[in-house]
């Protein structure tokens, strides 16, 4: 079971990750580069990655509530699965917004 937790786990990451990463890298180095593109360019590669991660656990509490044949105790651990993996989806976003603003300002 947990193999096949993680197979699936494994194949959304290829699906997603790739385009990202198939973009030219960025270049912390080269002159005229500010602090704020260097942080701009870290975050595109940060919150995809993040969100990806919330979705994994989105669908495995989706995965653990329909195997759980109407055990409470399986039940309420998919339901703990569900609501910290929003949470932490909600988290990502109010972030990102916030990171982004201040970007915007700093530059």
């Amino acid at each position: 079971m947990k193999k096949f937790l993680k197979y699936i786990s494994i194949v959304p990451s290829f699906l997603f990750v790739t385009p990202v990463f198939a973009e030219d890298p960025p270049s912390f180095g080269s002159a005229g580069g500010s602090l704020a593109s260097m942080v701009d360019t870290i975050l595109g590669y940060l919150f995809p990655l993040a969100g990806l991660i919330c979705l994994i656990f989105i669908i495995q509490g989706g995965y653990m509530w329909m195997v759980s044949a109407g055990d409470p105790a399986r039940v309420k651990q998919a339901q703990g699965t569900l609501t910290w993996a929003i949470l932490g989806f909600i988290f990502v976003m109010v972030i990102l917004a916030l990171l982004q603003g201040v970007i915007e300002f700093a530059r």
